[in-house]
């Protein structure tokens, strides 16, 4: 009797629950299409590195366009050459030699504004508000800045205002040139 009795249970347990194929999470197909998307990233460096380059590379634009303002030109390079320390910091590269590697990459992505600026002229123009924003942080600690603010999600609306005023005809001008 019980070994009638534990069959039926399981014939009957089973019909009930059927086995399934476990279910694949959809997680690792969506980081592998992430990761595609991005791009070529280099993997030895990091988003601060990365990010600060590009804003070296954004305030390279509001230099060449800006040179004749007496005010924004000193402010435009002081924060490219704070980008520039970042990256390097970030490269764990701070000897003399990180000149030359940053001002190629900073001149490879010049490049890549330019060919790209028509299909990519409203994504430069809030990059520009980002590293304008990211400046800020930078240049409100004075002289000597000690710390790295976060790259910011979300920007003053100060910051928005004066950057989204600079940005666009900076960017024009420069392409025109």
């Amino acid at each position: 009797m019980p070994l009638r009795f534990s069959l039926r249970f399981s014939l009957r347990f089973s019909s009930r629950f059927p086995l399934q194929r476990p279910r694949q999470s959809p997680f690792p197909v969506a980081a592998l299409s992430l990761l595609l998307a991005a791009g070529p990233v280099q993997a030895d460096e990091s988003r601060i590195a990365t990010q600060a380059l590009r804003c070296s590379a954004v305030f390279a634009v509001f230099i060449d366009a800006n040179a004749d303002d007496a005010a924004l030109a000193p402010k435009f390079r002081k924060a490219q050459k704070i980008f520039d320390e970042v990256y390097a910091g970030e490269r764990r590269n701070k000897s003399a030699e990180a000149g030359p590697e940053i001002a190629d990459k900073r001149a490879s992505l010049l490049k890549e504004f330019r060919d790209k600026f028509k299909e990519r002229e409203p994504y430069l123009h809030e990059e520009g508000v980002l590293c304008g924003a990211w400046a800020e942080g930078f240049l409100s600690q004075g002289e000597n800045w000690a710390f790295i603010p976060v790259i910011p999600k979300v920007i003053a609306q100060s910051a928005r205002e004066e950057y989204s005023r600079l940005g666009p005809p900076s960017f024009t001008r420069w392409y025109g040139k």
